[in-house]
């Protein structure tokens, strides 16, 4: 290891005493006991403590391809429609406001007038950004234009706002935002999922097109599932997330949200492929111009009309239908769902998978482990474009802020300081497992062309009470994507999709009328890395085939 150069400036802060500070939380506290080896750090620790000042007052630098182009994609009319009010009456916008292209070129013309709403969590140059907390005040004005923001702008996408996010995207219901609960528009006053909560609203309830959503955990096809949508976690680094908010950088992923198979199709299209800054992007990732084209490619190729899956074999995860809190009538509605494809050629049959049902908890360890590092303020580790003015902005948190942030977020910074103080090994040995759990997956899926399992333990359930405990905050959602987040760690592409409804088990019930109401069923369907033409065929067949909503 070099230095760069051991001259010292006046007023430099540091002394002996700080090497011998720094030393005692080295592992159980490290002793340097020749003061000469004292005397010799603190004088290249000094000289490291002047060289980064001066790196630290130079100016940011921003690539050519995130500044925005104010000229050609003005932001227009941005306004926050108010909670409950006639624009916002389940309280998914965050902000609305108007984004096209003036010049009116767009490429290919693929989303040529298509509205789309962002989750509060994608940069849009000039527009607030609130990650739906109030820690953050006032919030965060983005100076940059995430990459898949330049994308939808190019193919013709009118983006008309930002989407209620669920508190710094740490929520699996939501009533957590700082712009308020989100309800349910299939039964106000229960959950729309988390944390992608508005995206999913305001594609349900019809007041855009189609919307981009972020997942870590099941964050993109849970709100989709309890809303009656498709929505599609894409393949790990398929979709950029420069200039995305983050919260744990490998199980990070942007994908769309939409009404039909068709249209999530086209909305992956425009915005998959390395953008060249983002380095989730790995060995297999295509770029932009050899993305494939999702969207007309959604029918399988020479097959009978009567039998499009002749061939295609299709495996139910055995071990998913056995997760702790499932509700059985969801695990028989997405298995009588899976038996449909049956009708159409394929063969449809049980297969087992048996470290899918220790996944979760791999998952978390990891999450933990690195995630909270990212909510403690610590950015390290990898080539890409770093928000450094959301994290001057943010930390060092103060007291006051802190305690805005819900259970979850605060939860997770303690793990974090846990874990990496009691058991420095656990990310090692978690992202080893995860290797081992993404082959059995790949194993599975050698023999099938895809797996399939319910997205979501129950159906959308009540918002807690407003005097609810930390702990009975979290209880809300305890268990609810356990059959999701194994694929954020794995990298698995996975898309859910509507099958049927169901009434809220009679425990979750408010009134005897409760018993009436027809909630959305997700059905998830798993394939290979970078085989999204595939899962997207599989949900393309069903969707056209069946209703969900008369099942």
């Amino acid at each position: 290891m070099s230095v760069v150069s051991l001259a010292v400036k006046e007023g430099n802060p540091v002394t002996e005493d700080t090497i011998h500070r720094l030393a005692s939380k080295i592992s159980n506290g490290m002793v340097i006991s020749n003061p000469q080896d004292v005397k010799d750090y603190a004088a290249i620790l000094a000289a490291f403590h002047d060289s980064a000042q001066g790196l630290l007052a130079m100016d940011d630098y921003i690539p050519p391809s995130l500044r925005p182009d104010l000229a050609r994609y003005p932001r227009e009319n941005v306004s926050f429609p108010k909670l409950g009010s006639k624009e916002n009456p389940f309280g998914g916008w965050a902000c609305k406001f108007t984004i096209e292209d003036k010049q009116k070129t767009s490429q290919a013309g693929l989303l040529e007038g298509r509205t789309v709403v962002l989750k509060d969590c994608i940069s849009v140059a000039g527009v607030p950004c609130t990650l739906g907390t109030d820690a953050i005040s006032p919030p965060w004005v983005p100076s940059v234009d995430a990459t898949i923001v330049t994308r939808i702008l190019q193919a013709g996408g009118i983006i008309v706002g930002k989407a209620s996010t669920e508190s710094m995207c740490q929520s699996a219901s939501s009533f957590s935002s700082c712009t308020g609960p989100v309800d349910n528009p299939y039964a106000p006053g229960r959950s729309a999922g988390g944390s992608s909560s508005g995206c999913a609203v305001l594609v349900a309830d019809g007041s855009c097109d189609m919307s981009i959503g972020a997942d870590q955990g099941g964050s993109i096809r849970m709100p989709s599932a309890f809303c009656g949508l498709v929505g599609l976690k894409p393949t790990f680094g398929l979709v950029p997330y420069t200039a995305i908010s983050s919260n744990e950088w490998q199980h990070d992923y942007a994908g769309p949200m939409c009404r039909t198979v068709a249209d999530t199709a086209l909305l992956l299209q425009v915005i998959a492929g390395a953008d060249g800054i983002d380095d989730r992007a790995g060995v297999g990732c295509p770029l932009p111009a050899d993305v494939q084209p999702y969207s007309t490619l959604l029918e399988f190729p020479g097959t009978d009309e009567a039998t499009p899956l002749k061939g295609k074999k299709i495996g139910i995860l055995k071990e998913a239908f056995n997760m702790p809190v499932l509700d059985p009538r969801v695990g028989e509605k997405v298995k009588e769902a899976a038996r449909l494809f049956e009708r159409l050629g394929a063969v449809v049959e049980e297969v087992s998978v048996p470290m899918h049902s220790i996944a979760p908890t791999i998952w978390m360890a990891a999450n933990r482990c690195v995630g909270g590092r990212t909510r403690l303020g610590e950015q390290a580790g990898h080539r890409q474009y770093y928000l450094n003015d959301l994290h001057e902005k943010m930390y060092p948190i103060k007291q006051e802020n802190w305690e805005k942030l819900i259970g979850a977020t605060i939860n997770s910074q303690l793990n974090t300081l846990y874990a990496w103080e009691k058991m420095p090994g656990l990310y090692g040995k978690a992202m080893n497992k995860f290797l081992e759990i993404r082959h059995a997956y790949d194993a599975a899926l050698e023999t099938y062309d895809c797996l399939i399992l319910p997205t979501v333990a129950f159906v959308a359930n009540t918002h807690p009470l407003l005097t609810a405990t930390t702990l009975q905050k979290i209880q809300k959602s305890v268990g609810q994507g356990l059959n999701c987040c194994p694929f954020n760690g794995t990298g698995h592409p996975a898309i859910t999709l509507p099958i049927g409804t169901l009434p809220p088990d009679k425990a979750d019930w408010v009134t005897e009328g409760c018993g009436e109401l027809r909630l959305p069923v997700g059905m998830q369907i798993v394939g290979k890395w970078f085989d999204e033409v595939e899962i997207l065929r599989f949900g393309k067949a069903w969707e056209g085939s069946w209703d969900w909503k008369t099942r």
